[in-house]
C-alpha cells in the first residue's frame, strides 16, 4: 500500500555571520513497505529521524531525494487532484493532544474541519451526523460536539484526535508517538481503541514510538532506526526472538519486560552521536560491542537474511 524507496530528508543549519550551511541528514536512504491492514512499528532513540520520516510521508517536510508511493502513485510528483485524494487517505495522530487541537474551535469544528476541505458538497447537518458517528467509534459521547478541548483529559483529547483522523475514512494512519504523553492506564485504552479500529476498518498504521513494550504489543512488523538509517526490519517475532543487529539487541535488552522481570537489563553504552557529525563507516560502530576495523571505514549494505528480515551490518548476529 505504501512504499518508501531510498528516502533522504535533510535540514540545514547556518551559523551566525556565516554563509556556509551545515547539512543534517535526518533521514538517510530509508526504504520501507507497509501492506494493507498491517501495523509497522518504527523504533529508535530520540533524534534518530522517526518523526521526520512520518512528516515526510505527510508532505509536511520537504524531501531531498527518493520516492514515496501510495498504491503506485508517487506522492511528491502527483497532480493536484491526486494530492487532494492522497491527503484524505493518509492521516496522522500527533504526539501531544494538548497542542494538536485548536483551543479556539469546538470539538465539532475540529473533527469536521477535514470534511469542509475534502467534501464541500456536504452541508453542516451531514457533517455533524458523521462527527457523532465517528465519536461513538472512539467511545466518546456525541454530546461533546459543542465543547472545547480544554474541558477534556489527555486521553479524551487523544480520542478526539483519533476521531479527526478517522472521519475522512483513511487507509493509512501515521501515529507519531500517539500515546507517549498519556499515563499508562490511558495508554492501554487508546492502544486498544486503535487496534479495534484497525480490525473494523482494515486500517494500516505506521506506529512511531520509543516505547518498546507498546511496539511489541501492537506491531506486525518492526523497523529499527539509528541516526537516520534503518538498521534492521522484519516481522515482530523474528526481531524480538533473535535480533540480528547489535543495536536492535541492545535496544530490546534495555527494555523492562514484566513477564521476565528477573532478566538483567543491559543498557546501551554511550550517547547517540550528533546528526551534524555522524561517525564514518557504520554509524553505530562507536557504541557497538562487536565492531571491527571495517566497521569504522565502510558503511554496511542492507542484506536480506534467510528469514526475510533486512539488516544493515557487516557481522549480523545470526
Amino acid at each position: 500500500m505504501l512504499e518508501i524507496k531510498n528516502l533522504n530528508v535533510s535540514y540545514y543549519n547556518r551559523k551566525i555571520f556565516s554563509i556556509q550551511k551545515t547539512e543534517l541528514k535526518a533521514v538517510d536512504g530509508v526504504s520501507l513497505e507497509i501492506s494493507k491492514g498491517e501495523i509497522l512499528g518504527l523504533v529508535g532513540e530520540s533524534g534518530c529521524g522517526k518523526s521526520t520520516l512520518g512528516r515526510a510521508i505527510l508532505q509536511l517536510t520537504p524531501i531531498k531525494s527518493g520516492t514515496i508511493e501510495y498504491q503506485g502513485v508517487n506522492i511528491k510528483s502527483s497532480k493536484n487532484d491526486e494530492q487532494r485524494n492522497l491527503r484524505k487517505k493518509i492521516q496522522v495522530i500527533f504526539q501531544d493532544p494538548y497542542s494538536s487541537l485548536n483551543p479556539r474551535l469546538t470539538i465539532g469544528e475540529i473533527i469536521t474541519e477535514g470534511l469542509v476541505v475534502h467534501h464541500r458538497s456536504m452541508n453542516r447537518n451531514e457533517r455533524m451526523e458523521l462527527a457523532k458517528e465517528t465519536l461513538r467509534q472512539v467511545n466518546l459521547s456525541d454530546s461533546i460536539l459543542s465543547r472545547y478541548p480544554h474541558e477534556f483529559s489527555g486521553g479524551q483529547r487523544q480520542r478526539i484526535a483519533i476521531a479527526r483522523a478517522l472521519i475522512l475514512k483513511p487507509e493509512i494512519v501515521i501515529c507519531d508517538e500517539a500515546v507517549s504523553a498519556l499515563d499508562i492506564s490511558t495508554q492501554a485504552q487508546v492502544v486498544n481503541t486503535l487496534l479495534d479500529l484497525k480490525e473494523q476498518f482494515q486500517l494500516s498504521y505506521l506506529f512511531i514510538s520509543h516505547d518498546l513494550n507498546i511496539i511489541k504489543h501492537i506491531s506486525d512488523k518492526i523497523a529499527v532506526m539509528y541516526l537516520g538509517k534503518i538498521v534492521e526490519s522484519g516481522s515482530k517475532s523474528t526481531i524480538m526472538d533473535q535480533p540480528a543487529h547489535p543495536y536492535t539487541k541492545a535496544l530490546f535488552s534495555a527494555s523492562f519486560d514484566i513477564k521476565n522481570r528477573n532478566r538483567s537489563l543491559s543498557p546501551l553504552q554511550g550517547e547517540i552521536p550528533s546528526l551534524s557529525n555522524k561517525p564514518s563507516g557504520c554509524h553505530f560502530h562507536t557504541r557497538c560491542p562487536i565492531a571491527k576495523e571495517i566497521c569504522k571505514i565502510e558503511p554496511p549494505e542492507q542484506k536480506t537474511l534467510q528469514d526475510n528480515r533486512k539488516v544493515a551490518c557487516h557481522f549480523p548476529l545470526i
